[in-house]
């Protein structure tokens, strides 16, 4: 399997994890796990995909504090990234990842989705 593949594996275990646990249940090692893939889809030159982790990341972190008005944000965000690696991997990115150009053309389906 490759580096794309297991990033976007651990992300999507992470994903089915907090829709089981729901959004309040967000901590600070979610966060800070969050900032770690980002580092490594930076790496791998996954700019979308690091924007992403980034915002939802700190989305999270200030819902900590103000869970009241974070949630809805938090909650979108979190969908942005399901719809993402939905996209990505073709229904499972554990098998199918994808790479730095391939990225750029699915950005538009990610957007398009959310709208829709």
């Amino acid at each position: 399997m490759n580096e794309i593949g297991r990033l976007t594996g651990r992300i999507e275990d992470w994903t089915e994890e907090l829709l089981l646990r729901g959004a309040s249940q967000f901590t600070h090692e979610d966060a800070a796990r969050l900032e770690r893939w980002a580092g490594e889809a930076e790496r791998l030159g996954m700019e979308l995909l690091e924007r992403l982790l980034r915002r939802l990341s700190r989305t999270g972190a200030r819902s900590l504090l103000d869970a009241e008005e974070k949630t809805e944000e938090l909650t979108g965000l979190f969908f942005r990234l399901c719809a993402y690696l939905e996209l990505a991997g073709g229904g499972d990115s554990r098998e199918e990842g994808f790479g730095r150009g391939d990225e750029e053309e699915r950005e538009d389906g990610i957007a398009d989705a959310q709208r829709g």
